[in-house]
């Protein structure tokens, strides 16, 4: 992987993107902490959402309208 220039991807890497792309499309928590099995939607909104840019822009998008 290192001479094709890629970064090694965990398992637990791909946890965290299926949330984070799980958020963005607009699935409620709630249903987002059934796929990792956790037994809080704390944990997965605290641990596993990463926020992107094009969340945070459209957030501030819709400050925009306000």
């Amino acid at each position: 992987m290192a001479l094709a220039g890629l970064r090694r991807v965990r398992f637990h890497d791909l946890r965290h993107s299926c949330a984070t792309l799980l958020y963005e499309q607009g699935v409620p928590i709630e249903r987002i902490q059934d796929v990792p099995g956790h037994s809080s939607p704390a944990i997965t909104k605290l641990i596993y959402v990463e926020v992107t840019r094009q969340a945070q822009r459209s957030t501030t998008d819709k400050l925009g309208y306000a």
